[in-house]
């Protein structure tokens, strides 16, 4: 390895994110050389003093502001989201409503005129057409995952997350898991740096939900 892919590499490797072969690489490349290695002392070093240093607790009156502000959010998300699958139901309930009366006639008219059409040409073979470069066009899509940065966690969870029309997560819900403090603050610094795409309702972003599975170090999105 060189120097310069060893110093993108240190802080992986002190987060233990390399895998087997990388790390074996640059270790035996900071045996070779001392500025890496002092380099890495130094990383040590300042990761360490962070670490140390104490934590300011916020006033009881922030976290009760911000308490009520994530309330207030949280119940306007729940709402548009409420009216959101109302809309949906409303619509898939009209859709089939107009279609169900003329499904038979129109299955019954497609296939007299085909018996018809291979009566009258009985040598007319049909050509497939190749759709190797049609894009598929859904009137709804689920919200979807852009970019993530997984960290590591002592057990697997689910989350139910809502992600609202500029791909971001407004709201979560641990469907598995212990829902202790450690465990929501790993689920939250995942959510931190992940980025999504959101769903669509006819080509228009929209709110949705989506449904992510944490299984030590590795994501798993279930619509």
């Amino acid at each position: 390895m060189s120097c310069t892919s060893v110093s993108e590499s240190l802080s992986a490797h002190l987060d233990g994110m390399l895998s087997v072969e990388e790390r074996r690489a640059l270790l035996i490349h900071l045996s070779q050389c001392r500025e890496c290695e002092a380099r890495l002392e130094q990383l040590a070093q300042v990761r360490a003093a962070l670490r140390a240093l104490p934590v300011k607790a916020a006033p009881v009156s922030l976290v009760t502001m911000l308490r009520e502000a994530a309330s207030r959010e949280r119940e306007r998300v729940l709402a548009r989201h409420a009216r959101l699958e109302g809309l949906m139901t409303g619509l898939r309930l009209w859709m089939d409503n107009l279609m169900r009366p003329m499904a038979l006639p129109v299955a019954g008219g497609l296939i007299s005129a085909v018996l018809l059409f291979s009566m009258l040409i009985p040598g007319f073979a049909f050509r497939p057409i190749s759709a190797a470069n049609d894009v598929p066009v859904a009137l709804i899509t689920e919200p979807t995952i852009k970019a993530s940065m997984p960290f590591g966690f002592d057990s697997d969870a689910e989350v139910e997350a809502i992600i609202d029309d500029q791909g971001r997560m407004v709201d979560y819900t641990i469907t598995r898991g212990p829902k202790t403090p450690e465990l929501r603050r790993a689920i939250e610094n995942n959510l931190l740096f992940t980025e999504f795409t959101p769903a669509t309702m006819f080509g228009a972003p929209t709110f949705g939900k989506i449904n992510i599975s944490f299984q030590r170090r590795t994501i798993d999105i279930r619509s």
